[in-house]
């Protein structure tokens, strides 16, 4: 694939995911954040703005590398297809956080990333290994985001009254 055919793939997935994103959290996101209790070492609402944009520029370099392989194996197509996967789920997240409000199975979902991500690291580490490496903040901040989902999770838990004494 041709080096700007490549680059406006990448970045028309990115932004569609993006919007995608944008459409699913609605446009409640500020006030649903003024309502939560956070975990300790959380990131400020305009830090999230800033992980998004390098989530994106992360994904968009990747998906570059991986198109412009002259490969038509079927490593390349997973890898693809994981991608794309990856990126659509994580837009859905949002309606889970954001709209169903639903904490506990937004940290659920995260815990099922990790696996994806492993899946993506292998295939890029046979297929490119600077796509791979380039691929390691993202893997380092979903530890971060696992960690962070069951702090906010259990942070907003709200307690059964048959469980507290004092009633």
């Amino acid at each position: 694939m041709s080096v700007g055919y490549a680059i406006f793939i990448s970045l028309g997935a990115c932004a569609i995911a993006a919007a995608l994103e944008g459409v699913c959290a609605g446009k409640n996101v500020k006030s649903f954040f003024a309502t939560l209790r956070f975990p300790p070492f959380s990131a400020p609402l305009w830090v999230w703005s800033i992980i998004g944009g390098l989530y994106y520029a992360i994904f968009c370099f990747v998906l570059y590398r991986i198109l412009r392989l002259d490969s038509d194996s079927a490593l390349r197509n997973t890898a693809l297809t994981l991608i794309l996967f990856m990126m659509v789920v994580n837009a859905l997240t949002n309606y889970i956080i954001f709209r169903a409000q639903n904490l506990r199975l937004s940290f659920i979902v995260g815990t099922l990333f990790p696996i994806l991500d492993v899946a993506l690291f292998i295939c890029l580490i046979q297929l490119d290994k600077v796509a791979a490496w380039s691929l390691i903040p993202y893997l380092l901040y979903r530890i971060y985001a696992v960690w962070w989902g069951y702090g906010l999770w259990k942070t907003n838990s709200v307690s059964p009254t048959f469980l507290d004494s004092t009633k």
